[in-house]
C-alpha cells in the first residue's frame, strides 16, 4: 500500500512537470508499461528484491521507466539496485527501439521525501549495459561506477 502511495505521489508530479512545459506526450503506453512489468520482474529474479516496481511514464514525447521503492535504500544497496535496473532497462529499451525511451529514472523512500530521484538517459543505460559482460570489473567496482553515472534530479520544480 505504502509503495502506491509513493508511486502516485512521485508519477503525478513527473506528470506535472511533462505538462508544465507544454509537452504532448507521444508515449507508447502499452510498450512501455511492458518494459516496465519485465524490468520488475527481472530485478525480484536476479537479486531477489521484491520491494521495488517500475511504472511507464511519459517524459516530453518519450517513455521512461520509472522504478520506486518504499524502503531507503543508500550507498552500495542503491548502487547494487541501479546496476540491475541499467541491465535490465538497457536491454529492453533497446530491444523495443532505444528513440522511444528519454531516461530511466528511480527513487526510494529517501528520495522521495526530499522529492528527488535518481535518472540515467536510455541511451547510455543501453551503453552500459552493453558492456557489463566484457568489463572484467569487480562486482563493487561496476556498482560504484553506475551509480555515479546517475544523476540526482529535483522534481520539486
Amino acid at each position: 500500500m505504502q509503495i502506491l502511495k509513493w508511486k502516485l505521489i512521485l508519477t503525478a508530479t513527473l506528470l506535472c512537470l511533462c505538462a508544465s512545459s507544454g509537452a504532448k506526450a507521444a508515449c507508447d503506453q502499452r510498450a512501455a508499461k511492458s518494459i516496465a512489468d519485465r524490468v520488475t520482474s527481472e530485478i525480484a529474479i536476479m537479486i531477489q528484491f521484491t520491494k521495488a516496481a517500475c511504472i511507464p511514464t511519459a517524459d516530453a514525447q518519450k517513455c521512461s521507466p520509472l522504478c520506486l521503492s518504499d524502503l531507503r535504500i543508500e550507498g552500495m544497496n542503491r548502487n547494487i539496485v541501479l546496476v540491475f535496473i541499467t541491465a535490465s532497462g538497457g536491454k529492453k529499451m533497446r530491444e523495443a527501439g532505444l528513440a522511444r525511451f528519454a531516461n530511466i529514472v528511480f527513487a526510494d523512500r529517501s528520495l522521495l521525501e526530499k522529492r528527488r530521484a535518481m535518472r540515467l538517459s536510455a541511451e547510455r543505460a543501453s551503453m552500459l549495459q552493453a558492456g557489463f559482460a566484457t568489463s572484467g570489473e569487480k562486482p563493487e567496482i561496476m556498482a560504484t561506477r553506475v551509480g555515479a553515472e546517475y544523476a540526482e534530479i529535483d522534481y520539486s520544480r
